[in-house]
């Protein structure tokens, strides 16, 4: 019997709409100024990126600039002063680099502030200042939004302890909760009510197959995220006779 995940599902799934429709309704204030920081919190693989990215271009046109990967102190000084203006916008996508200085927190802790005046200032001595036209100290004007996975899948407890510090001074919206129960509610309503099968090219016809598939065997999984979800469909798309058998072969424990 074909389940009904819609409806199974339905007071989860209003839940996350609540919290996607939070994240873009914080992202359009940003854009005009009104409010300075959002940490988008959420274990890998929610669509926590994907879901800022979008509302970045919807509202924040040219005015943001992502970073992702490692980052230099100097560097997340120099990006802060490059985007200082009201409007501007400076997204960290689990830039951890910076997250396990205390110097990196202490920059965003005064990019973040909820002081009307916020000024970042460059304490330690450096010729580089003067090559790259950075002054010593600016005051900021601008917004932050942090996407982090921090206090997820086993990060260590000085990264937590500095996310609480930016936490504090911000707002935070948590996308999903890291339980296999919960990030199968995610897949669903990703799937069902954000399309992502569909972007992906699977027929309609086939979407519910593969989420009872998903469901069957999510303990199997190396991990349940929306990063399988891909996968799968890939495999599916490749081969809709054997994708079973790879996606046993590549997706799954041994």
């Amino acid at each position: 019997m074909t389940k009904d995940y819609r409806t199974e599902f339905s007071e989860d799934f209003l839940v996350f709409e609540k919290r996607y429709s939070g994240v873009e309704t914080f992202i359009g204030k940003m854009a005009n100024g009104k409010f300075f920081s959002l940490i988008v919190n959420g274990p890998p693989g929610v669509g926590k990126t994907h879901s800022v990215d979008v509302y970045l271009k919807k509202y924040a046109k040219d005015n943001y600039k992502v970073i992702s990967g490692h980052m230099t102190l100097l560097s997340l000084y120099s990006v802060l002063y490059g985007y200082r203006k009201k409007g501007q916008i400076v997204v960290l996508d689990d830039v951890d680099s910076v997250f396990s200085k205390v110097e990196g927190v202490n920059i965003l802790k005064a990019a973040m502030d909820t002081k009307a005046v916020r000024n970042i200032h460059w304490e330690s001595p450096s010729g580089l200042l003067n090559t790259m036209g950075l002054p010593k100290s600016f005051e900021f004007h601008g917004g932050v939004i942090l996407i982090s996975n921090i206090g997820f899948s086993g990060t260590n407890g000085k990264l937590v302890a500095h996310l609480l510090a930016l936490k504090d001074r911000s707002y935070c919206i948590p996308i999903a909760e890291s339980t296999e129960n919960s990030l199968f509610k995610q897949v669903c309503f990703m799937v069902l009510e954000r399309g992502l099968m569909t972007s992906l090219d699977v027929p309609i016809e086939h979407q519910q197959m593969l989420l009872e598939y998903i469901e069957e065997n999510q303990k199997q999984f190396h991990t349940l995220s929306l990063r399988t979800v891909v996968k799968l469909s890939k495999l599916f798309n490749s081969d809709p006779i054997d994708w079973r058998v790879m996606a046993e072969q590549t997706l799954m424990k041994a």
